[in-house]
């Protein structure tokens, strides 16, 4: 009797460990610790929290959307961090202006014209759109997740997140508000790539605002979510749902020579690549797999390819994020890929970049530039920049 029931269960074990396998190895759990091109790399102090930004090579300048690592500690609703009693009534969260020349100067951006009732901003995702008739003329599209009015209700009604647009000249000391993007289908907005002056395609990384449900969901490993596209150049937000049934979409691009929209589903892994149809819907056109939990997604404009960051040891990404992993030094290793569009058509991914050694941890962004990468991430203490051979 007992050996039948050992039996059992070490069959059930078994099965067990065959359905979680492809996850654990995701998130890095098997992973071999290689580092590639982290041996030529500058740290850039005083840039804190800087989960995104847009990095461009001929203005040779990039916008950043960051915060704190204590802030992040209490609110990050991507991460079901919903401390909102914690948080000061008004946000310190800012838009820094970053120098692509050494020795890498920096400054704060003062935000003029945002509604009071915005309580200032709550950065997560930030592209920006250049005028193609005059490219110092930005304008720029941030994820902003507001806590809700009532901060002790947040865990019935989640995060009052929106998309705030500023426009700003290149190298100006301010970015101007100019509009609040709020709509019903963006509800748990991530990050965002835009394809007009006044218009972008976001990512909903959850399917509810609701920790209990999104459990529920991530742990069937379920496909709800969507990528939304909204245009903003009317009197009223206009939004529409672009491509739905998909599994954490994170990061987003566009491709500046092919048009196309790239798209990283995190809990599934590898990049999904989308034509844009007549109605700003999205059709699947190609889909990269990989084993690798793919964060942000940046464009280089030069060469058309797309830059993905891969949480390499996405499996420690949430304790290296806490103020406490960052002062222990909790590791999450970053590994980035190449997405090369080829004549036929079909995308291929190249390892350009890994570290494993602590020196670029728990990043969420990769830009290039040239023949340099910027690094930053969600919690990360500074900014780091490496040159790629």
């Amino acid at each position: 009797m007992l050996g039948r029931i050992l039996l059992s269960l070490t069959a059930v074990l078994i099965a067990l460990g065959a359905a979680l396998y492809p996850t654990l190895k995701l998130f890095g759990l098997f992973r071999s610790p290689i580092s590639l091109n982290n041996d030529d790399c500058v740290t850039i102090p005083g840039l804190e929290a800087c989960e995104e930004g847009w990095v461009n090579r001929q203005l040779g300048m990039a916008y950043l959307a960051c915060s704190d690592i204590h802030s992040r500690d209490l609110w990050v609703p991507s991460m079901d961090r919903y401390n909102a009693t914690a948080l000061p009534d008004m946000s310190t969260d800012h838009i820094t202006l970053l120098s692509l020349t050494a020795p890498y100067k920096h400054r704060v951006l003062k935000i003029t014209g945002l509604p009071q009732e915005a309580h200032g901003i709550w950065t997560h995702g930030m592209r920006a759109w250049q005028d193609p008739t005059d490219p110092k003329a930005l304008t720029l599209f941030l994820v902003s997740h507001r806590p809700p009015l009532d901060r002790s209700s947040v865990m019935k009604v989640g995060a009052n997140s929106v998309v705030e647009v500023f426009q700003t000249r290149a190298g100006e000391d301010e970015v101007r508000w100019v509009r609040t993007v709020k709509h019903d289908l963006v509800r748990t907005p991530n990050t965002l790539t835009p394809v007009g002056p006044m218009s972008f395609y976001v990512s909903n990384d959850h399917a509810t605002k609701l920790k209990w449900m999104r459990d529920l969901v991530t742990t069937l490993l379920t496909p709800k979510s969507e990528i939304i596209y909204c245009d903003a150049s009317g009197p009223e937000n206009d939004c529409k749902v672009a491509a739905d049934g998909l599994l954490y979409p994170n990061g987003l691009a566009l491709g500046p020579a092919n048009g196309l929209i790239y798209n990283a589903p995190t809990h599934r892994g590898g990049v999904q690549i989308w034509k844009r149809n007549a109605d700003n819907t999205l059709t699947l056109v190609d889909d990269i797999r990989m084993p690798y939990a793919i964060d942000n997604l940046h464009t280089d404009v030069e060469t058309g390819h797309i830059y993905a960051n891969a949480l390499a040891q996405g499996i420690h990404f949430a304790p290296a994020t806490t103020a406490e992993g960052v002062a222990s030094g909790v590791r999450c290793a970053t590994e980035t890929f190449k997405i090369v569009q080829g004549s036929d058509g079909k995308h291929t991914a190249e390892r350009v970049f890994a570290d494993y050694s602590g020196k670029v941890n728990a990043v969420t962004t990769s830009a290039p530039f040239g023949n340099k990468i910027l690094f930053t991430g969600l919690a990360t203490p500074d900014v780091v920049i490496c040159t790629i051979k």
